[in-house]
């Protein structure tokens, strides 16, 4: 009962009973972390993350001499200059990083949006992930985009690096790179976690370079050499070729969060867009009105990545909105007067080899075919091969529909001579919200909400590809 290791006079130094329960105790704390940690997904929160970076790529009509954001086959291209013409330019943030619909990006949301409020016109978008401002610039000026679309206006999107990572750890205190870099080494490759406890490890890291960051950006000094040569090596000449093209364009910062800290960074870097000509329109104090206790859940794309999520694409797709109502109704053109009836539309879909082709589109029946894929297809990141499904947040495997306006559906309809079996499930507007909060709902004949993509998990004869029709009935909504 008295054991220890060994005694000082009458002192016992370590004793067996206590180093024995610290033991257990350590052992059940260890076990009961890994337990949690990999009950959260985190590594299956990025694994699906490359796989959506990776059938997006796939799917998208873009690259970087000609970034046009488009689903291969759908190419839009000017009509009769009855329509206003809107170029919106930017990074991943208009590519649509993290998202795997097309249409939750904040400025098809800025489109529909309006849409909605009575405008026509037409939106393109041309983006690249890592795009920097001389890309975009180089796109314009380089490239056949402007002779192609024609735009009325064009919104450059501005987010905080777009001037280049390099430059922006020049332009703040090295310290900003030691964090960075910091926060990258936290991260977990999928298939090869680095760390034992990888997710609260990246919560525990997000916190504190939320914090960090936050202090850095706002009190670090700028380096006004490397400020310079930005603006006279890029947004001065950038500023004098818009003017020569003789076409409206401003600025629009697009925060990818509601954090006081990038005032710093606005304050040093959207002025020089201002004396370049560009109008700036800086939503940051919005966002933070609208979200200051921000639930990160639905601000960022996922749980292992920050890009826009449904929160902060709804917000700047309307700001955007506000903007261009307020600012450049000249260009919009006058309000439709009248109600206008919109057929249910599959625009978007993942992945790209489903193919729909419309049967039909109809106001309130559609109806196309798809290549539901075969079952036994999983994705190989060492050989560049993704799969062709998505799992989360079901845990099993989907393809994913997407409409391009949200539907008040009443009825879905799967057939196929292949076909064994098939669930579906829905995504909506949340209406308490404000936006689609990618929240499955299992179809059971009838939806309370505003559907804005079918999720649909199938089997078939032998688990091979199969051809499928599907059957939606309802009534586009805005």
């Amino acid at each position: 009962m008295n054991k220890a290791l060994f005694r000082v006079k009458s002192l016992r130094v370590f004793p067996v009973r206590s180093l024995a329960y610290t033991f257990f105790a350590a052992v059940i704390l260890f076990f009961g972390l890994t337990v949690v940690d990999r009950a959260s997904g985190h590594e299956r929160h990025i694994h699906e993350d490359v796989v959506g970076f990776m059938m997006t790529f796939e799917k998208m009509n873009t690259g970087l001499d000609y970034p046009l954001v488009a689903v291969k086959g759908t190419e839009q291209r000017p009509g009769n200059g009855e329509r206003a013409r809107i170029l919106v330019v930017g990074d991943s943030f208009v590519w649509g990083h993290g998202l795997t619909n097309l249409n939750q990006i904040w400025w098809s949301i800025m489109s529909s949006e309006l849409e909605r409020r009575g405008y026509d016109c037409d939106v393109y978008a041309t983006g690249f992930p890592g795009a920097t401002t001389n890309d975009e610039f180089r796109w314009l000026r380089d490239s056949a985009l402007l002779k192609d679309i024609e735009p009325d206006l064009i919104i450059i999107g501005y987010v905080t690096n777009d001037h280049g990572e390099d430059m922006l750890y020049a332009f703040f205190d090295p310290i900003w790179m030691d964090i960075s870099h910091h926060v990258a080494r936290m991260r977990v490759t999928p298939g090869r976690p680095n760390k034992q406890f990888p997710r609260l490890q990246q919560i525990l890291t997000t916190k504190i370079a939320r914090k960090d960051l936050d202090y850095i950006i706002s009190d670090t000094p700028v380096d006004a050499h490397r400020l310079d040569y930005y603006d006279n090596a890029v947004v001065q000449p950038f500023g004098e070729f818009i003017q020569a093209a003789g076409i409206s364009a401003a600025v629009i910062a697009t925060p990818e969060t509601p954090q006081k800290g990038f005032e710093r960074m606005y304050h040093a870097l959207l002025p020089l867009f201002e004396n370049a000509g560009f109008p700036v329109y800086n939503p940051l104090d919005d966002f933070i009105k609208q979200y200051p206790n921000p639930n990160y859940k639905y601000i960022s794309a996922s749980v292992v990545d920050r890009h826009p999520g449904p929160a902060t694409s709804w917000f700047l797709g309307e700001y955007a909105a506000d903007v261009l109502e307020q600012n450049y109704a000249s260009i919009l053109g006058e309000k439709r007067t009248e109600a206008k009836e919109y057929p249910i539309e599959i625009n978007d879909w993942m992945p790209f080899m489903l193919d729909p082709r419309a049967i039909e589109e109809g106001i309130f029946i559609s109806q196309y075919t798809f290549e539901y894929p075969d079952q036994s297809s999983e994705a190989d990141f060492d050989n560049h091969v993704h799969g062709n499904f998505l799992t989360l947040p079901l845990r099993q495997k989907y393809v994913k529909l997407n409409f391009k306006y949200p539907v008040d559906l009443s009825s879905v309809k799967i057939e196929g001579e292949a076909l064994l079996s098939a669930q579906v499930w829905t995504l909506g507007i949340n209406h308490k919200l404000g936006f689609d909060d990618q929240k499955p709902v299992k179809w059971t004949g009838r939806s309370r909400r505003d559907v804005t993509s079918l999720l649909i998990s199938a089997k078939t004869i032998d688990g091979k590809q199969a051809t499928l029709t599907i059957t939606i009935e309802g009534e586009v909504v805005f």
